[in-house]
């Protein structure tokens, strides 16, 4: 999937006292009218060099899935001197995206490498195109509290990409699962003009200044799963993202996909009467990984229709659904359920990317659980909170996937469930 003709109207900002020597935008300003920016084919295109750059949505902000590769100095007299690609390789440049001082990317007079800019929580466009700007401190914390969860999977982990770091057995190994595309390009040091390897280290500014000579970034590291902040040098070279975020924001068309499809999901195999399942670990908990489809008395398919039970599973009677678990594996609780949902937050992480309803949220399947719409159901639900007390072919958890955990007397005596094991 991806966008087709995407609208996403952003805030332009007018200001109420006078610019800085950029144009820049600050705190002390007041929404004016609206920028609309369009997405074709997922992609957003800069048009002042007509480079383009795919959008994601984390949290509840919009980022370019790609560093900035705006290098027009002679439009942008601010870039001289302030931009760099790594080893001085045009290559890296087209691969990884250019390293930019702080000034460069904050789009505003080198002077201030060594002097204080003065802005302590500015919204700032600097070099991003218009509509974009820098992300603050706020911004990456934002991002932190998004791909972060309970089960203790870090910021790292699910932000780089999959390939192009090194390997260390100090780190997770990286999955994208949130498709921020985070790229190792290492960093150009002040100091002495060396650059640090790329493969390695992943820098990136914020707007916000710490004192004369430092500015706020956030680093990704080949053997750390944490995305850090730091106070860096002004005159680093370090990557530039551009994000927006979601007032006065406008979207037609699908989002693009095409990161969920690099998921290294790694399955493991449970060979059960003759059926092999896959299962997944996420967090601490281990999850059958299809819904069980064990032929025994008290299970049906739907319309009697055994394909139907090849796709989707058995319906099973709640008696049956207690003992029908392989050894070793049991009926989840409500209890474990809610470590499920604390974990994902939303139900669509968990939901299959195919076979549901354009009138619900589209699946994502970002853990690997594939949460299948079993075709017995024609209603639609929300995930809410984890269910004890689930009736019939509906439930409160997802919609489509019914997995009892606890019997309730109040469910009629056809309710014919669908479920999963947990071990």
């Amino acid at each position: 999937m991806n966008f087709k003709g995407i609208l996403l109207t952003v805030p332009a900002l007018m200001l109420c006292v006078s610019c800085g020597d950029n144009g820049s935008y600050d705190d002390d300003i007041a929404f004016g009218p609206q920028v609309n920016i369009v997405l074709k084919d997922g992609k957003f295109t800069d048009e002042r060099d007509g480079k383009t750059y795919s959008v994601v949505k984390i949290g509840s902000d919009y980022w370019m899935a790609e560093n900035l590769r705006y290098v027009d100095s002679s439009k942008t007299p601010n870039l001289k001197g302030g931009i760099w690609c790594y080893e001085n390789s045009k290559d890296s440049c087209a691969k990884y995206g250019p390293l930019y001082s702080w000034t460069a990317a904050m789009n505003i007079e080198k002077k201030y490498v060594t002097e204080a800019y003065g802005n302590s929580n500015s919204k700032v466009t600097g070099i991003c195109p218009e509509g974009w700007r820098l992300p603050t401190s706020h911004d990456w914390q934002q991002v932190l509290s998004a791909t972060q969860n309970n089960m203790g999977v870090q910021t790292g982990v699910g932000i780089k990409t999959v390939e192009g770091w090194e390997v260390s057995d100090s780190a997770s190994k990286p999955t994208n699962r949130f498709g921020f595309y985070g790229m190792p390009a290492g960093r150009r040091n002040s100091e002495n003009g060396e650059f640090m390897s790329t493969g390695k280290y992943a820098f990136f500014w914020s707007s916000i200044e710490k004192d004369d000579g430092t500015s706020i970034g956030y680093a990704l590291r080949y053997d750390s799963d944490y995305l850090s902040d730091g106070f860096y040098y002004k005159d680093h070279g370090m990557s530039v993202r551009c994000m927006q975020t979601p007032q006065y924001l406008t979207i037609e068309g699908d989002l693009d996909s095409a990161f969920l499809d690099e998921i290294p999901f790694e399955y493991g195999t449970l060979e059960y009467q003759g059926t092999e399942y896959k299962t997944i670990r996420i967090g601490e908990q281990n999850w059958m990984a299809e819904n069980m489809a064990y032929d025994v008395e008290g299970s049906w398919c739907y319309n009697d229709d055994t394909t139907i039970c090849k796709k989707f599973g058995r319906l099973y009677s709640y008696e049956q659904a207690s003992e029908v678990c392989p050894e070793g594996w049991h009926l989840p609780s409500a209890a474990e359920f809610q470590v499920l949902q604390n974990a994902v937050f939303y139900g669509s992480a968990l939901r299959s990317r195919e076979e549901w309803s354009d009138k619900g949220s589209q699946g994502w399947n970002l853990w690997g659980f594939t949460l299948t719409r079993q075709a017995a159901v024609n209603r639609e639900t929300t995930l809410t909170s984890p269910s004890a007390h689930t009736c019939g072919l509906q439930t409160s958890r997802c919609s489509g996937c019914v997995i009892i955990a606890k019997k309730s007397s109040s469910c009629p005596r056809t309710t014919r469930p669908l479920f999963l094991c947990v071990a």
